[in-house]
């Protein structure tokens, strides 16, 4: 079982970091940046390889570019003898389908996508990270999954991008919550490092109580108290994330509504101020 990567960007060098710490063999790496190639292989303890070699030493090859250039890699591919090879793309959205001729070439395509986020070329620590994995014949690479200690569930082609869009509001649209809150504690005179300071207990505690609680039973705020006021207030201060606050307090209604501590007349009230059915300073009268 030799390994080899084609691209040698976050995920290239993390995932690969990590399989050599599963005592997994990385033969090397191939990138257009040299320097990127030297740096994964050092990290790795494999070695810059060009695609050539890469292609032919390789049992198990992944292609960690960014999703653009996963097709033009695959027809470069294309011209080596591939058979009993296993060929693996990493992106969230993709599906295997994108290795077109898989099966002429006698080769095994999947697809492979952690739910995690690489910081930096050295976030390896994916042991209880999920993966998603997409392609036929998923039994044959139970060898790799087992010795890398990968926990994995099985995706339809159809799903990959519902799938991805759910990790991009997690990962990438956290930060934007982050920045929006940023934004408003400066104009309450914070500095950056103090908004830091501030909001990442916040967001932490959050998340620990997802991790014990649930989704649902992890929702705190006025929403979900039927505080309606405070609500009329937020949104009365509002201005260019009105409509992202109004979004978001729908979904929040939701979960309140399943816990049922709310009483009917409360959770219409806040429907009708969420939906921006009410346009007055104070819709407590409603």
């Amino acid at each position: 079982m030799n390994i080899g990567f084609i691209g040698a960007g976050k995920v290239g060098c993390s995932f690969g970091h990590y399989l050599k710490q599963q005592g997994l063999p990385i033969v090397g790496y191939y990138s257009s940046s040299r320097s990127s190639s030297f740096y994964a292989a050092n990290l790795t303890r494999s070695s810059p390889l060009d695609f050539d070699e890469l292609i032919k030493k390789s049992d198990y090859i992944f292609i960690t570019t960014p999703d653009d250039a996963i097709s033009s890699v695959w027809n470069k591919m294309l011209k080596y003898d591939l058979e009993g090879k296993f060929i693996f793309h990493m992106s969230g959205c993709l599906s295997s389908s994108v290795f077109t001729g898989c099966k002429d070439k006698s080769a095994y395509c999947y697809s492979l996508h952690p739910l995690y986020s690489f910081a930096g070329k050295n976030s390896s620590n994916l042991e209880n990270t999920i993966f998603s994995i997409e392609g036929e014949n998923i039994e044959k690479i139970e060898p790799l999954l087992q010795k890398a200690n990968i926990h994995y569930f099985e995706i339809e082609e159809e799903n990959k991008p519902l799938y991805h869009i759910a990790a991009v509001f997690v990962s990438n649209y956290i930060v934007s919550l982050a920045k929006i809150a940023e934004n408003l504690l400066i104009k309450c005179g914070l500095n950056k490092s103090q908004c830091v300071d501030g909001i990442y207990p916040l967001m932490e505690s959050t998340l620990n109580n997802i991790r014990e609680s649930g989704i649902d039973s992890a929702l705190t705020g006025p929403i979900v108290r039927g505080d309606i006021q405070t609500v009329e207030k937020h949104l009365y201060g509002l201005d260019e994330y009105r409509e992202i606050y109004e979004n978001l307090g729908i979904i929040a209604l939701e979960i309140a509504k399943s816990r049922k501590n709310l009483s009917d007349d409360t959770i219409y009230k806040l429907n009708k101020i969420l939906r921006g059915d009410c346009n007055e300073k104070n819709c407590s009268d409603i």
